[in-house]
């Protein structure tokens, strides 16, 4: 079976990332991969600081068994629903049903009537309009009883007379189709008169017609009316027409009615109980009954709603993070000294989304542990989460004013996490502080135990002063979660610890504890430096001397600048001969090829060094340092011999064929670097070393970079680069200082009164070694 470490592919897959996102940037495009960026980030941070928007219910069934103990997380109120029925049922004993009531409709009988006698008058005597007439006054007619009313002409007294009738019956009456219920007899009914709109509510229903009543009243009313007619024919047929033509005029509303009742069961409160929280609301392998269903039914109804909710809490945190980090990285781009490049917004991006993480799996520690142990509050576990953590890694990775950005981030973020609480807001705040202070130095590894026990102990701290604020008085529950405190800081140191190396590996960073690994003179690769090119080996020890104490004048980063210094001309030991300090007096290289030839040899070590640099993973910072060392300058030595010799070549040439690519330096430890470099070997030229010509060359070299324009892009001040010199000096004077020779036996000792130099003339001009040895530096 083949075993892959993943982590270097990993790495590798980052740094193409970085590399990728930095050129974007550069051609054009980097506001919009800034923005997707933001955006990614945002929506992934919002997601994990809110909660759920989407849940599956469970189904709970009466009679099967519990699988699990669920307990209520919080107090609720479960309805009672056969109390609440019972109320509903006392309430609509009061709800009266609804009829309607159509004024209209004994004149609407009356139209009809009349309009169909003298329809009927109007016909030819040889019509038959029986059918004619069923249909206007919509009901049956017998034959023999429209032969009656034919023979007498439908004469309109027939009308008036079964109008009077109907008119009588109506006046002050209610009839109704079928019969009134008991309920309603009890109770009463809601009459609604369509005409009018109004409502009138009638208790006493004596007076509402059925059926069964209208053929009494409607017999009195026909003898009172037709009390002089003399034909029973036609009194037979006038009362069978008036009982068909007679229609309720009450109707039983059932929408109103049933509206009536919504809205009186709407105005009912539901009856509830209270669970209180902690309370088990089923235990596992319990059968599940209706009362227990009630209970499931309103806590994940609660829960379901809480996480429903959360869509909207979505939106809005995405949108206020977008905000925030825009301000940020705006803040960062234009606002700050410091330049920081696209990797550290993606190292800034993958720690913040780590840090919410690991909130969210110490918060849910923290509640099974309140499940598992109610006596332990879950308030408690939060303090033992790792606050810290990100921000130390930011510290020691980047450094502690990008540090300082993480934590405006960082605290905002969790913020919403822990739904704004102002007493978890500033402990994480006092937290990520304090672990910036005990960080910043960390120059080995056992340094993040020891900014782990002392967060801790700020932690604890922090715990005891926001305790005795809300007015805690129990000593036992406060030291608990000053105990939990000190574990959060722990806990923050060790997972710093051992991310630290991983995120060094997969980013590409140097921190302090590599840079102390490196700057071990028994590093192989300064080892193989010492053997094949020992003149480069010596310069690069003295550069460093030189750059370190500089850096430390200035306050940059002296250990960066040190060990840079070591590795800047490894390019070196490829071609190490051509180089004049590995050179024996009695050849130069240089003698056999043509200038441009050897400028090209000279520039190429920049680019061979980056590239063994990359090899053995020597880190971002020195890289660039190398690259960087020698910013544009000329390479002037061989420019002006291929102008004094008539190279013929020099035609299809110009001056930049003979200067380094470049870039020139980008931050002070790489200004250091490229001035340490010059004037170390620069001081090898000088005949008589004496302080007054170290000084002299030291400010003159610095002058001539600085007019050149190298130092332009590293913001190196004045009042730096005269505390540079000023450093400079005095290391070059330890290294050049007289000693007293001591002559053999009988010989005469030398008069120190006189100051002779022994290294000749001091006004000797450098020889064309000395320049060679300039334009190979």
């Amino acid at each position: 079976m083949l075993l892959v470490n993943p982590l270097p592919i990993f790495g590798k897959l980052i740094r193409k990332l970085s590399n990728s996102i930095n050129k974007n940037m550069i051609l054009g495009n980097g506001r919009l991969h800034l923005w997707l960026i933001i955006l990614a980030f945002s929506l992934i941070a919002a997601y994990l600081v809110t909660p759920q928007f989407s849940a599956s219910k469970p189904r709970f069934e009466i009679g099967t068994v519990a699988k699990q103990n669920i307990k209520a997380d919080r107090d609720l109120l479960v309805e009672d629903k056969k109390a609440t029925e019972k109320k509903v049922l006392e309430a609509l004993k009061d709800s009266l049903t609804v009829y309607d009531l159509d004024p209209y409709l004994p004149d609407e009988i009356i139209q009809n009537l009349t309009k169909a006698f003298l329809f009927q008058a109007d016909l030819p005597k040889n019509t038959n309009g029986l059918g004619d007439m069923e249909k206007i006054l919509n009901i049956s007619i017998r034959p023999e009883e429209f032969e009656v009313l034919k023979r007498r002409g439908f004469a309109p007294e027939i009308a008036e007379r079964i109008s009077k009738i109907i008119g009588q019956f109506y006046r002050n009456s209610y009839f109704v189709d079928g019969t009134l219920s008991k309920p309603d007899h009890d109770r009463g009914i809601v009459i609604r008169n369509i005409k009018t709109q109004a409502e009138e509510e009638v208790k006493d229903l004596s007076g509402i017609l059925t059926m069964k009543d209208t053929e009494a009243r409607l017999r009195k009313i026909i003898d009172n009316t037709l009390r002089e007619e003399t034909s029973p024919v036609l009194t037979k047929v006038i009362s069978a027409l008036s009982q068909r033509l007679l229609r309720p005029n009450l109707t039983f509303n059932r929408e109103l009615t049933e509206l009536k009742k919504q809205n009186l069961i709407k105005e009912i409160k539901p009856a509830y109980f209270q669970v209180l929280k902690n309370e088990v609301l089923v235990r596992e392998g319990q059968k599940i009954s209706e009362a227990d269903t009630h209970k499931l039914e309103a806590y994940f109804s609660v829960k379901t709603e809480k996480i429903t909710a959360g869509t909207g809490k979505l939106l809005i945190v995405f949108f206020l993070l977008v905000l925030l980090t825009g301000i940020i990285f705006h803040g960062l781009k234009v606002s700050l000294r410091w330049k920081v490049t696209k990797a550290d917004i993606l190292l800034l991006i993958v720690t913040a989304l780590m840090q919410i993480v690991l909130a969210r799996i110490g918060i849910f520690i923290a509640h099974a542990l309140n499940n598992a142990f109610p006596f332990i509050p879950a308030e408690a576990g939060f303090y033992a989460i790792p606050f810290g953590m990100g921000t130390m890694l930011i510290a020691i990775l980047i450094n502690p004013y990008l540090a300082l950005i993480f934590v405006i981030l960082s605290v905002q973020i969790l913020g919403f996490l822990f739904e704004g609480k102002l007493v978890m807001i500033l402990f994480i705040f006092i937290g990520n502080i304090a672990a910036i202070g005990f960080i910043r130095d960390c120059r080995t590894r056992s340094a993040f135990f020891k900014s782990g026990l002392f967060l801790g102990a700020i932690n604890s701290l922090t715990v005891l002063f926001i305790s005795l604020f809300a007015g805690e008085t129990g000593l036992t529950q406060i030291l608990f979660k000053m105990f939990m405190g000190m574990i959060g800081g722990v806990l923050a140191g060790f997972i710093a610890a051992g991310m630290s190396p991983i995120f060094e590996s997969v980013f590409g960073y140097t921190t302090d504890i590599k840079l102390l690994e490196l700057a071990n003179l028994n590093n192989p690769l300064l080892q193989q430096l010492i053997l094949e090119a020992p003149g480069t080996y010596h310069h690069s020890i003295i550069v460093a001397s030189l750059v370190e104490k500089g850096a430390e004048s200035i306050g940059a980063n002296s250990l960066l600048a040190k060990v840079s210094a070591y590795y800047h001309d490894l390019g070196k030991m490829k071609k190490p001969q051509y180089f004049i300090e590995n050179q024996s007096r009695q050849e130069n290289r240089h003698d056999h090829i043509s200038p441009k030839m050897s400028s090209l040899v000279i520039i190429s070590h920049v680019k061979e060094g980056c590239e063994l640099a990359s090899k053995m993973k020597l880190g971002r910072e020195i890289t660039d340092i190398i690259r960087q060392h020698h910013g544009t300058s000329l390479v002037s030595y061989f420019w002006e011999k291929a102008k004094r010799e008539g190279d013929p070549s020099l035609n299809s040439f110009t001056e930049s064929d003979f200067r380094y690519p470049g870039p020139k330096p980008q931050t002070r430890e790489a200004g250091l670097v490229l001035l340490g470099d010059v004037i170390e070997a620069s001081s090898r030229t000088l005949s008589n070393p004496t302080p007054s010509r170290i000084s002299n060359l030291v400010r003159e070299r610095i002058e001539k970079i600085f007019t050149a324009g190298q130092l332009d892009e590293c913001e190196l001040t004045l009042r730096d680069l005269n505390l540079i010199a000023e450093s400079f000096t005095r290391i070059l004077n330890g290294i050049f200082h007289k000693r007293i020779d001591y002559p053999e036996p009988g010989i005469r000792p030398p008069d120190y009164g006189t100051r002779k130099e022994s290294n000749g003339h001091p006004d000797r001009k450098p020889s064309d070694i000395d320049k060679i040895r300039l334009a190979t530096y």
